[in-house]
């Protein structure tokens, strides 16, 4: 059986070539049930989110593949979905996809603080995410990250309420 990191390896290339991008590769075990949830959104995010029908097509694409390659040696049910417009950023990929989006970054430590603005930067080398606030751009070292989520402002102008 691949790794979750295998997996990611063997349909990423697939993905790209249906214009997606793959946000996360999960293998878990719902009740009796192993499930494989990949999630995917659309490459250029400029175009608004992934589709139902994208995900469906981008469904029978991966399982034809996953089915040639075999990957996983048990019975499992294949779901594709997408990231949704509020998310949690739990990996550092989906830092770097969550970049020119608003974002709610809460630190750990004696000196834990909360920071919302737009997602600027994400530096691969330092690991420092640049998030601009009213302040201006404020620097976090992703490391002291205790929880991160993207924040959707509602044409109101209301944020969702938690």
């Amino acid at each position: 059986m691949l790794s979750i990191e295998g997996i990611e390896r063997l349909i990423e290339p697939l993905m790209v070539q249906l214009g997606l991008a793959l946000y996360n590769v999960e293998l878990k075990r719902e009740g009796k049930e192993l499930v494989l949830r990949i999630t995917a959104d659309r490459a250029d995010k400029s175009e608004g989110g992934v589709t139902v029908d994208e995900l469906a097509h981008a469904s029978d694409e991966v399982g034809a593949l996953l089915d040639l390659e075999d990957p996983i040696e048990e019975r499992y049910r294949l779901t594709l979905e997408s990231p949704g417009i509020e998310r949690e950023l739990q990996s550092w990929r989906h830092f770097r996809f969550a970049i020119g989006e608003r974002v709610r970054v809460t630190t750990r430590g004696e000196e834990a603080t909360v920071y919302e603005g737009v997602l600027e930067t994400a530096d691969d080398e330092t690991r420092m995410l640049g998030i601009r606030t009213a302040e201006g751009i404020v620097p976090v070292d992703s490391t002291k990250v205790k929880s991160a989520r993207t924040v959707f402002v509602w044409s109101s102008g209301e944020k969702r309420k938690f």
